[in-house]
């Protein structure tokens, strides 16, 4: 991508712009790059839902914003069949996702501004087999995303997953549907879906720490040569609007300065009250009028960071009770040691500020007492999937080795980081190279390798740990981002909404 500055658009409602609601006319005032609109078969009054796609097309370009179609409805519905008879969920295969009729899609380009499609919530709807069904009917619960056949192992299963996501977007983006992006309310799934061709598009606010979404995410597109999206979304569990005005304005500041290349706010509704914007319209409104069209001269793929942590993504992000359907939704593939790692890793790292079961409230136990924080103490991370390569590495100064597996690849890059680009890489025993296990003594073990050093522990929560680690972990209260040319410094507020942010060298 050639263009570096971040466009800013809306989330709303296909009813709220097809009758001009004040919920889709007031935040649009002062100006959006695009709109992201929630679309589903219904015709809504038209005579089909091509006429109704037809209009929204229509309508978005006389507003002189680009068009990114949003699909949700799939995921709480078992069957859905279109005016023009196409089937939209129960997919060929058994399973149960969106399946796009070719023709809505083209109908959406009718004006030339169509700029994508987003699957809402894809990783959710795969890692607890569509759960939302459950919502609407009690007998219609557990319906895979992918029909796949059974597996022995999580690798297996991931592997296969892997495989049908990548048939199933190059199907997606041959029939109109280019780009595609996911909206992730998990801190999962981004590398594999990158790795299948989808922009990596990570929630703001919510549940988790932005900034440690962001990172996961920034790995993902960085390993993969992706833009990187944030919907930043204004529920918090049941509550809408979850987060204030101060907090909607400093994540959407947070994008800008982190190099996301679009950035939308979910919902409209929340930013309008009896036809008048609402504190938080007036904070999208003001950033809309201070940041749109703003040059930057850098986006994520300058982002260098200096701390890794690499795992094979098993969908684990710290899930039990409700949430917990095994690794990638099949109940018979439960989580281990292995999976708990990275979560460790990101604990020690953010000096155990990100809780150390889940950096996400939504997990079933005490954190669900926690107020929410959008940003917590972080240094330079991201997060990289068990086969990133040296190139995305390069920057690195610290790294974690985790999970089910790692490729011989990415494990013979980090080995030459270590012994030539003085990496430290912490790691469980099963990742130390050959020749060097014999030197690993005790519950952790120092070991120079060239310009380099292993650390070789199992236990990534260990205090010993990190007290070693403590130099890589920049200052307790900030948010360091350091890009090619520049360096962006946060100074987080006490309360974790807000910040105040320092930059070094400008372009």
């Amino acid at each position: 991508m050639t263009e570096k500055n971040m466009l800013i658009g809306l989330n709303v409602f296909e009813q709220q712009m097809l009758e001009r609601q004040p919920a889709f006319t007031q935040p649009l005032a002062g100006g959006a790059d695009f709109l992201v609109c929630h679309t589903s078969p219904d015709p809504l009054g038209f005579a089909d839902e091509y006429e109704k796609a037809r209009a929204l097309s229509r309508l978005s370009a006389e507003c002189g914003a680009e068009l990114i179609a949003n699909f949700e409805f799939q995921n709480a519905a078992r069957s859905r069949v279109g005016s023009g008879g196409h089937e939209w969920c129960a997919a060929p295969d058994g399973g149960c996702r969106l399946c796009p009729d070719p023709a809505f899609l083209q109908t959406l380009r009718a004006s030339g501004n169509l700029r994508g499609v987003v699957y809402d919530e894809m990783e959710y709807a795969v890692s607890t087999r569509n759960l939302s069904q459950w919502w609407g009917n009690k007998l219609r619960f557990g319906a895979p995303v992918f029909r796949l056949p059974p597996a022995k192992d999580a690798f297996s299963q991931g592997e296969a997953f892997s495989a049908a996501v990548t048939a199933y977007v190059k199907e997606i983006r041959a029939m109109g549907g280019e780009p595609m992006a996911g909206e992730h309310v998990f801190p999962i799934l981004f590398h594999t879906f990158a790795r299948a061709g989808m922009i990596p598009n990570y929630k703001s606010m919510k549940e988790s720490f932005t900034n440690l979404s962001f990172a996961v995410a920034a790995g993902a597109a960085l390993e993969y040569g992706r833009e990187l999206w944030t919907c930043v979304d204004l529920w918090f569990r049941q509550a809408f609007p979850g987060h204030s005005a101060a907090e909607l304005y400093h994540n959407l500041l947070f994008a800008w300065l982190a190099g996301v290349n679009r950035a939308y706010v979910e919902s409209a509704p929340a930013l309008v009250r009896d036809g008048r914007l609402t504190d938080r319209g007036e904070a999208f409104v003001r950033f809309v009028k201070e940041y749109k069209g703003k040059s930057r001269c850098y986006d994520i793929a300058d982002y260098r960071p200096e701390i890794g942590i690499l795992r094979y993504d098993d969908t684990y992000w710290g899930q039990n009770f409700f949430w917990d359907h095994g690794l990638f939704g099949c109940p018979r593939l439960r989580p281990d040691r292995r999976s708990r790692e990275w979560i460790e890793a990101v604990n020690a790292v953010t000096f155990g500020e990100s809780g150390r079961a889940s950096f996400n409230l939504n997990r079933i136990d005490h954190t669900l007492l926690k107020g929410h924080r959008s940003f917590c103490s972080m240094n330079a991370l991201a997060v990289f999937d068990d086969r990133v390569r040296a190139k995305a590495m390069a920057s690195l100064k610290l790294a974690f080795l985790c999970g089910i597996r790692l490729s011989p690849e990415t494990l013979m890059d980090v080995e030459a980081l270590v012994r030539e680009g003085g990496l430290t890489a912490v790691t469980p025993p099963r990742f130390l190279p050959a020749r060097l296990r014999g030197l690993a003594k005790g519950t952790l073990t120092q070991i120079k390798d060239g310009a380099g050093v292993w650390i070789v522990t199992d236990r990534f929560s260990s205090p010993a740990l990190r007290r070693l680690i403590r130099p890589f972990c920049g200052r307790q209260g900030t948010v360091r981002l350091p890009f090619a040319d520049r360096e962006i410094l946060l100074n987080i507020a006490p309360d974790g909404e807000t910040f105040r942010a320092d930059e070094k060298q400008s372009c």
